[in-house]
């Protein structure tokens, strides 16, 4: 039986879209949406926006794309699209999500965070409720997933408590903490706000907070200077084990009095597992690991952490 295929459109063409891959077409690593969708039989990838017609004319030719458009309306008014892929930067997202939520896509697959604040995104998450997917990669990752699933099932016994770094922006990379730790480790409480550090994103700095877990579990989030070096790690300690995700997630490692084991995260195929996802959604009926609620979870822990450092 022939895999059902579904018509793809990306909006916005820029390094999430496809430039992370550009010199790495047809390797091994797939860290955008366009190499993704065109990894997979089961999607089309037929029409590609950019607001610089000479980037979606360039990104049309490198990924194969049918059709390339400088305006968002006449894309939409060429046809219909069975997935929408939401790739421009975040300010942009709500009038995009407005937009492309009176067609009739079966499937919407936006970047972090929806929008840049968290009245907005909720109110998109409630616009589009079961149809978005939110490009949260860890959830795709198996082996962080079967991690989750292990912590939920009690194998390392309690959560004692977390120690997370990052930068570059709380609601555009302090987010992805933040629905890791809800993944992991459920519900967060924002007990005070930190340090803020103005480090990249004009309108999103970097911030530390100090939360806790519903079982009071704490939980220190440090966010550092981007500008001294990206940085995304995750330590967390239980009564049987002590577990580390390094190397931006790649790498987890887990310790326990039998010994210590090192496992290999699937974050170089990030977006292909995502796409996976998405496909057997549409067509099994699998549920889909990242969506518009977790999102919005995700954020409602940055906006606390914002509003108690007064920002």
């Amino acid at each position: 039986m022939a895999t059902p295929c579904f018509s793809t459109l990306i909006i916005g063409c820029g390094a999430i879209a496809g430039g992370y891959d550009a010199a790495d077409v047809s390797g091994p690593n797939i860290l955008a949406h366009a190499k993704a969708f065109n990894t997979h039989d089961g999607f089309d990838l037929v029409a590609c926006v950019d607001r610089d017609s000479r980037i979606a004319r360039d990104f049309a030719d490198l990924w194969q794309v049918d059709r390339a458009y400088d305006d968002l309306e006449d894309a939409l008014n060429d046809r219909e699209y069975d997935i929408i892929s939401v790739c421009t930067s975040t300010p942009s997202h709500e009038a995009i999500l407005r937009r492309v939520q009176r067609t009739s896509a079966k499937l919407i697959l936006c970047e972090k965070p929806i929008t840049d604040n968290i009245v907005t995104a909720r109110e998109m998450a409630a616009l589009y409720g079961g149809r978005m997917a939110v490009n949260y990669l860890r959830r795709f990752d198996p082996v962080i997933r079967r991690l989750a699933a292990a912590i939920r099932a009690g194998q390392y016994g309690s959560f004692l408590s977390a120690k997370a770094i990052y930068n570059k922006g709380l609601y555009n990379n302090g987010s992805h903490m933040t629905d890791l730790l809800h993944m992991l480790n459920g519900p967060l409480r924002v007990i005070e706000a930190g340090a803020v550090t103005h480090d990249y994103w004009p309108d999103d700095p970097t911030l530390s907070a100090r939360l806790e877990s519903q079982s009071k579990a704490p939980i220190t989030l440090t966010g550092t200077d981007v500008r001294h070096g990206m940085t995304f790690d995750l330590g967390l300690e239980f009564e049987q084990a002590e577990i580390s995700l390094t190397d931006y997630s790649q790498t987890l490692t887990i310790r326990t009095a039998a010994g210590v084991e090192n496992i290999e995260a699937d974050l170089n195929r990030g977006m292909y597992n995502a796409v996976v996802n998405i496909h057997d959604h549409l067509v099994k009926g699998t549920p889909l690991y990242s969506t518009a609620e977790n999102a919005v979870s995700a954020l409602e822990v940055c906006h606390e952490i914002r509003r108690l450092a007064g920002l």
